[in-house]
């Protein structure tokens, strides 16, 4: 399986490692762990209930004297795909906000984060658009090319993959920052093999953080996304 890995800015402030929670005595993961850690400001991510079926439901946000809870917010329970937590600004208003990456879905070449963000100091929620639904309708996979918005670009071949193989989305969604804008980042696949990724980025809008430009990134998986 690839290296899975958060792609983020050098700009993000990065969270430190939370401290492996004693485990229940039937091995999984109790209320109350702490699963991610940020110092300067000093933020906290803990579960609201045991692991159950391999999934944290329910987590726990607290930022110096404010705790809310976000009931819907699930992620995996294995300790290595526990949520990303960085701060940085996403609206471009100069104030940092809180962004919590989730695993909800990981295996041979899969690895599906979803994207929360929080704004300071007290820890409301800003609903991001959801990317995979967003793509689906704007964009039109074709054969040998991709019809965005604005424009159509042509995708590289890949030996071994028939012609007449449409391209589809796959089975990766990572997010970044670039720019001050939080940006998805979701494999496009042929057949089995990888021919690039979208790159959806966000503006905010009332609260929301809403799509704002989709591009076309061709570059190999394990590199960085083009600026």
């Amino acid at each position: 399986m690839r290296p899975l890995c958060l792609l983020l800015a050098a700009s993000l402030l990065t969270a430190h490692a939370a401290q492996v929670p004693v485990p229940t005595p039937t091995g999984g993961i109790p209320a109350g762990a702490t699963v991610a850690r940020h110092e300067g400001p000093d933020l906290t991510v803990q579960t609201t209930a045991p692991a159950r079926e391999g999934l944290l439901s329910g987590l726990r946000v607290t930022s110096g004297p404010v705790t809310r809870t976000f009931p819907a917010w699930r992620t995996l329970s294995n300790p290595t795909f526990w949520p990303g937590l960085s701060v940085t600004d996403l609206n471009g208003d100069a104030r940092p906000e809180v962004l919590v990456t989730l695993m909800t879905d990981e295996g041979t070449g899969v690895a599906v984060y979803d994207a929360r963000v929080l704004t300071l100091p007290d820890l409301r929620e800003w609903p991001v658009t959801p990317p995979l639904l967003y793509l689906r309708q704007q964009v039109r996979f074709g054969t040998g090319s991709l019809t965005l918005p604005d424009r159509s670009v042509k995708l590289p071949a890949r030996p071994g993959v028939p012609r007449t193989e449409a391209a589809r989305i796959g089975d990766q969604v990572r997010w970044t920052v670039q720019g001050g804008q939080l940006t998805a980042l979701v494999e496009v696949q042929r057949d089995w093999a990888f021919t690039g990724r979208l790159l959806l980025t966000y503006r905010a809008q009332a609260g929301r953080l809403i799509p704002d430009q989709i591009r076309f990134d061709p570059t190999p998986l394990n590199d960085g996304p083009l600026a």
